[in-house]
């Protein structure tokens, strides 16, 4: 039985909704994933046409699994990469801890994120954003002028090694901390909230 996936412009329609709605996106990693899972999707219904009982149910589920992936792409939340200002910082008691604050805090707790290419990329993008929108609520460096939540627990949360998250430090081996530079940033930070608190 032939159907539309049979016909020979079916794939080149496939490749002209990934290309539009990675167009909609902005983002040229969303056009290459859009056109990945799309072309992913159309095999696997292909492969699922001429199959077994059993081997139509596994592409099957390919194509739909697939598609879905598509799908995830065009859901807007997570693609705002924007920074908003930086209003006012700490008086930083010395250099070194800002800098190892902006290695290992600042992108989650800091108006200053870097975007890799795959924050683009959904159900990443989502969990990225909302883990960078959760810091800045909890601390963030940025808005130092504002009253921070939790300042009181951060020497216990660097001290066992809850931030930055094993899962950051994956992705950017910069921000993993030694034991001696974990004591100095607890002690900066401690300086540095006790002589310029935030508000």
């Amino acid at each position: 039985m032939r159907t539309w996936m049979h016909h020979p412009t079916s794939y080149f329609m496939t490749l002209v909704i990934a290309l539009l709605g990675g167009l909609l996106t902005g983002s040229l990693v969303v056009v290459l994933v859009l056109v990945a899972a799309l072309s992913i999707a159309w095999v696997a219904m292909r492969r699922s046409l001429n199959a077994s009982r059993r081997g139509r149910i596994v592409w099957t589920m390919l194509a739909v699994a697939t598609a879905l992936a598509a799908a995830a792409q065009l859901v807007p939340y997570g693609r705002d990469h924007t920074n908003p200002p930086v209003t006012a910082e700490p008086a930083w008691n010395a250099p070194e801890t800002r800098a190892l604050a902006v290695r290992a805090c600042f992108d989650c707790h800091g108006n200053e994120t870097a975007w890799p290419w795959y924050t683009d990329v959904a159900p990443i993008s989502w969990l990225l954003t909302n883990h960078v929108v959760e810091g800045r609520r909890v601390l963030n460096f940025s808005t130092w002028d504002r009253p921070q939540g939790e300042l009181d627990e951060i020497a216990e949360t660097i001290r066992e090694g809850e931030m930055p998250p094993a899962s950051y430090v994956i992705l950017h081996p910069d921000a993993r901390l030694s034991g001696a530079e974990k004591q100095q940033l607890i002690d900066g930070l401690e300086a540095t909230i006790t002589a310029s608190p935030p508000g």
